[in-house]
């Protein structure tokens, strides 16, 4: 049994990231519930693999924060609207430092980079690849996370990233199947980022963030760095 990871992701991947990528995903998704014990023999026979990859996995799954690992196995933790909302208010103070970065940097050339992954957005919507929106945008956004040269904020960016990435997928996923016509909205509130990033102008950025973010964290002010 998997929970839908998309398999063109996992090109490249260990076995062992392959298979925390689709425990992961049961966990943000909720069809992996809190309190579950999984143990490695029970992960094994799911995906036909020798226990040592699992053990690799849970390591994984640790580190997210999704499991503790006990002497009987690994107990799902937790995974709810207060664990998604930390996700995003982490995700929020990492993106606003980036951007303190950008002040002395060709901000031009950043934006043009962001521009094209909005375009390729745009075109994954046309075709409704969720899988592919999810992948440009996670890439619109470590354009400035990457452009910020601070190997600290690229290092928790990525530490945030698998489990973020999840929920991303899920929610786009659910967007696509039900209420495709937002994905207009989306796009322009993307325009407003990019237009923050090519006049450098922290307001509109502001704007950006609160357009993008405030369903899932209320907190914006507090998190933006002046």
């Amino acid at each position: 049994m998997t929970y839908g990871y998309p398999k063109k992701w996992l090109e490249g991947l260990t076995t062992g990231e392959s298979i925390a990528a689709e425990i992961r995903l049961g966990i943000v998704s909720g069809a992996i519930t809190t309190d579950t014990l999984l143990t490695e023999n029970q992960v094994a026979k799911q995906f036909n693999v020798s226990r040592s990859p699992v053990r690799d996995a849970f390591k994984l799954l640790q580190t997210d924060q999704l499991i503790h690992l006990e002497r009987m196995g690994a107990q799902v933790l937790p995974f709810g609207e207060q664990e998604k909302r930390e996700m995003y208010d982490l995700r929020l103070m990492l993106e606003s430092f980036a951007f303190s970065r950008l002040k002395d940097q060709d901000t031009q050339t950043i934006a043009k980079e962001m521009k094209k992954q909005l375009e390729m957005m745009k075109v994954s919507v046309q075709f409704e690849d969720a899988e592919a929106f999810t992948k440009h945008d996670f890439e619109f956004h470590e354009v400035m996370i990457f452009a910020s040269n601070h190997q600290y904020l690229k290092t928790f960016w990525n530490h945030l990233k698998p489990v973020m990435e999840s929920l991303i997928l899920l929610s786009m996923r659910h967007r696509m199947d039900t209420n495709k016509q937002d994905f207009e909205r989306i796009h322009r509130n993307h325009q407003v980022f990019i237009d923050a990033i090519e006049q450098y102008d922290s307001e509109k950025l502001r704007e950006a963030f609160h357009l993008n973010f405030d369903d899932v964290g209320k907190d914006i002010e507090g998190f933006w760095l002046r």
